[in-house]
């Protein structure tokens, strides 16, 4: 009895062991998840906050459109070139995105085209100035386009530009819809400044949107990051 006993217990010896290193790779393997899960998240988080810098960088350039007056004058410095001026603020968000060490190359990528874009904005000195790809997010920007100053202020001049008949081309001719959502987009706004004592200069309203822009801008270009 004590001899089949014995027996009984060498043969399940083996099973037990194996049973052992069944849990030992399992608990191995839980915990390897685990230290790779908090790998990703933590290189997640990394992302977003790289994100998040950039855009509160390009935010302030973008701010600095009313007081620098459309980017032609230092504010508090008048000596000061503009030009040079604003391209040490773009300077410093390419400096900014370099020294972040990303190892995402398709969101360097992303980054680098809205600052781009961003710089084509600045130094183009046209309204509204920025690149289709921002007008097809926010169509609001049409707005602001000079071809509507020149229908009510040279009309003839307009005319003409549309026939052909002059080198000058426009980057929009607003059609009779256009013409009619912009007047009531400026409608609107002239009420809530009415009302709320806001006193919004035709340039601070476009700043405005320009802001509304890059919010929009990012959340279509890293949606999955945010």
């Amino acid at each position: 009895m004590f001899l089949q006993e014995a027996d009984r217990l060498s043969d399940e010896k083996p099973i037990i062991c194996l049973l052992l290193l069944c849990h030992k790779m399992k608990e191995d393997m839980a915990m390897t998840y685990k230290i790779n899960l908090t790998i990703t998240d933590s290189k997640n988080v990394e992302k977003k906050k790289a994100i998040q810098t950039i855009y509160k960088m390009i935010w302030d350039v973008i701010a600095l459109y009313e007081p620098t007056e459309a980017y032609n004058k230092v504010p508090n410095d008048e000596e000061k070139d503009c030009w040079d001026y604003m391209s040490e603020q773009l300077l410093n968000i390419r400096k900014e995105l370099g020294g972040l060490f990303l190892d995402d190359q398709q969101l360097i990528d992303a980054l680098e085209r809205i600052i781009d874009e961003t710089e084509i904005f600045v130094k183009c000195y046209e309204v509204p100035g920025v690149v289709n790809r921002w007008k097809r997010i926010n169509t609001n920007l049409l707005f602001f386009d000079c071809a509507f100053d020149l229908m009510s202020d040279a009309p003839e001049c307009y005319k003409e530009i549309c026939r052909g008949l002059t080198d000058l081309k426009l980057s929009c001719y607003p059609d009779k819809e256009l013409i009619d959502a912009q007047k009531n987009y400026f409608e609107n706004w002239k009420q809530k400044c009415e009302k709320g004592n806001l006193q919004y200069s035709q340039e601070r309203i476009f700043q405005n949107e320009l802001h509304q822009t890059l919010s929009l801008v990012f959340k279509n270009d890293f949606k999955e990051y945010l």
